[in-house]
């Protein structure tokens, strides 16, 4: 994420929004009974929002969502270990997490489900291509995406999904065996912050003018729970996988238009695919993948170098190339901890929340309490800079001139302020975010930390390291595993080793709390693990919660279509225009404003006939329907009578047929069918036309 608005600008704009007040009051929960039997549920629910939502990660610059590529998924995994405790597991295919959505998903599910607001973890996978004004802060909110202000609408949207997820599947609760284990996987990622790795005192022996020692200095630990439940024959069957991985989610460059979940789409649908073919389970199988200290990990990808901002394709092949190979190896672990399932399972969870501007000392390390935003954060990070801005070298993150020399023994050290001593009026202190959810849980041998930051590998060991030897010192040797789970819960920008902090790149420039944040946030978590040791139990949360955010709209607005829902094109092959681009098959067609359409459900898919029949089109076991990842639904623009022009692409389309696309039924309009139509594919120098033929069928 990097501030790209200018912030002069941005306070007059601010001080003309809307505000609304948001109080949530903590639940009241009581203890799940005693069963002696471990349960487990899970399911995967659709929260892709209608277009119009700015997407967040790169600030000003991104588009604002005109349709999905692939969906945006809360996938929620319930696990109780018959012993009174009970988790919720919830990856999302955000930005980040939100304390505030948090917040309003805990108080809804709470009496149903038995669940303490510290036994909900809220993940992400850090898609720069999702919808991110939906924070517990103005802060963010205004500078994330393209777009400043909450929008309520998405954030009810996003709260009502995600609580009917986790009720789903605590209703779908059957019982389980679980196993939890690590693999370590290389060619991923990669560290897009070197000069500031290698100043870390532990680092030894590694020449970073060696082109691969970016490889070398990464996080490659996968790590996974896998859950089995029993079916109806009294056997177990798979159904889940909580995973983590440590890798930013920008394998898709900034023009990207639609709303896609970038390499974790691939990864988390191809296990689920693969898992449910092989086992033929009589239910969805669940992927969560979430992302764990990614703050300087880069997808493995060529390296562009250090370029500016617009100068980079969207190159779907190589996102896709990534995040299957990661499905694979993601697939290897889950298929090797079927050999370790058990169904003796030990479920726990601590959680404090703390204000950190009131809070901002533990044991011996004492936190600036003021945040504060760093030149290096305009500019950019590696790959990503800005245009106009990296050019300036007191912008540029890791020069000279990005940090201070002299006046930097305070909590913020070197850091050079955007604005000076101007800062905090052009940007309210009281605008960032500053309450945090520390949380701890426990599944068998791992444990997980979700934390509202983008963690570095090196912030992430020592907060581990910590972690775990609190458990030692405490005479539990059990813990295997223990993992950072960043963006979740809220989201606080960076936070940084001491010494990567000093080199003032990117990353320590979006480091908002200062130099001693990784010390702060690493002693707050060994307090919490021993205490949680000490005391059997830790659920120290605020009585409630209360929010006055600046709003804006960005849903399209309700309108009432009086216009017929009609064909406006027929199926035509697109060749790809360069390189990194990807031949599909375009078909438009007129229907309601996109207020009116759930976009969350299904919308479309490719049909094949076969013994006179027209049945979803299955390509080795994988269907193309648009909650995979082939089929593409945008939002071209309004027509007349308060009706909408839509286009629907099969990318990588299959060469056979016949084929025909269905648009679905919706309300009292019935199903919308294209004409049938035979694909030849592309040969040498054929032109588009000759690709596809229609064919009659009917």
């Amino acid at each position: 994420m990097r501030i790209l608005m200018l912030l002069v600008v941005a306070m007059v704009l601010g001080g003309c929004a809307r505000t609304v007040e948001i109080t949530v009051t903590q639940p009241h929960v009581v203890q799940p009974a005693i069963t002696g039997v471990p349960t487990a549920g899970a399911v995967s629910i659709d929260i892709t929002p209608p277009p119009g939502m700015p997407m967040g990660g790169y600030s000003v610059l991104a588009n604002r969502g005109c349709g999905f590529r692939t969906r945006l998924k809360a996938r929620i995994v319930y696990l109780n270990d018959g012993k009174g405790n009970s988790v919720a597991l919830v990856q999302t295919d955000l930005t980040a997490a939100s304390l505030l959505l948090h917040h309003q998903v805990a108080a809804a599910v709470a009496e149903k489900t038995h669940l303490k607001p510290g036994d909900i973890a809220l993940t992400a996978s850090h898609s720069h291509s999702a919808p991110a004004n939906f924070f517990d802060n103005d802060f963010y909110n205004e500078h994330t995406s393209s777009g400043a202000g909450l929008e309520p609408r998405f954030l009810a949207f996003a709260v009502e999904r995600v609580a009917q997820g986790i009720l789903a599947a605590y209703e779908s609760r059957r019982p389980a065996r679980v196993a939890t284990g690590r693999k370590d996987i290389y060619g991923y990622n990669r560290n897009r912050a070197l000069s500031s790795y290698v100043r870390n005192e532990n680092v030894r022996d590694l020449d970073w003018d060696d082109p691969q020692a970016v490889f070398r200095a990464v996080n490659p630990a996968l790590y996974m729970v896998r859950i089995d439940v029993r079916d109806e024959r009294g056997g177990y069957q798979p159904l889940a996988a909580f995973s983590s991985f440590s890798v930013h989610a920008t394998a898709l460059a900034p023009p990207v238009q639609v709303y896609n979940a970038d390499v974790f789409a691939y990864a988390q649908k191809d296990l689920e695919w693969a898992v449910q073919r092989k086992y033929d389970t009589p239910w969805p199988v669940v992927h969560a993948l979430t992302t764990g200290t990614q703050g300087d990990m880069a997808p493995a990808l060529p390296d562009r170098g250090d370029n500016t901002f617009g100068n980079f394709p969207v190159n779907w092949k190589e996102a896709r190339e990534l995040g299957q190979g990661l499905g694979r190896e993601a697939l290897s672990l889950f298929e090797t901890l079927g050999e370790s399932l058990t169904d003796q399972v030990t479920v726990s969870s601590a959680a404090r929340e703390l204000d950190i501007r009131e809070h901002n000392t533990v044991e011996d390390v004492t936190l600036c309490p003021n945040a504060v935003v760093g030149n290096p954060l305009l500019a950019g990070a590696y790959e990503r800079r800005a245009p106009w801005l990296a050019a300036v070298p007191f912008l540029k993150g890791g020069t000279a001139m990005s940090h201070r020399w002299f006046f930097k023994n305070g909590g913020q050290g070197n850091k050079r302020r955007v604005a000076g001593g101007l800062q905090p009026l052009l940007i309210p202190p009281d605008s960032f975010p500053h309450t945090v959810l520390f949380q701890l849980l426990r599944v068998n041998d791992t444990v997980i930390l979700p934390l509202p930051f983008e963690v570095t590998i090196e912030s992430g060991r020592r907060m581990a390291a910590r972690v775990k030897s609190e458990f030692a010192a405490a005479g539990d040797n059990r813990i295997e595993h223990v993992w950072v789970a960043g963006n979740a819960n809220g989201y606080f920008g960076y936070t940084t080793t001491p010494e990567e902090y000093s080199r003032q790149n990117y990353e320590g420039g979006h480091t908002l709390y200062g130099r001693y944040s990784t010390p702060y946030l690493t002693a707050q978590l060994g307090s919490l693990a021993r205490d949680f040791l000490n005391r059997g139990q830790v659920q120290e949360l605020m009585p409630g919660w209360q929010y006055r955010l600046k709003t804006n709209t960005f849903y399209p607005e309700d309108r009432v279509g009086t216009g017929p829902r009609r064909v406006l094109q027929q199926p035509a092959p697109v060749r790809a225009g360069t390189a990194h681009g990807e031949d599909y098959i375009a078909f438009r067609w007129q229907d309601a404003d996109a207020a009116e359409i759930c976009f969350h459900e299904p919308l479309s898919r490719v049909e094949i006939r076969s013994n006179d029949q027209w049945t979803l089109l299955s390509v080795q076991g994988e269907p193309r329907h648009d909650d995979g990842y082939d089929l593409e639904v945008r939002c071209l623009g309004d027509l007349p009578q308060d009706m909408a022009k839509y286009e629907l692409r099969w990318y990588n389309p299959v060469p056979g047929g016949p084929y025909r696309f269905r648009i679905e039924p919706r309300g009292e309009h019935p199903a919308l069918t294209s004409r049938a139509f035979l694909y030849q594919g592309f040969a040498g120098g054929q032109d588009a036309k000759a690709a596809l033929v229609f064919a009659e069928t009917e």
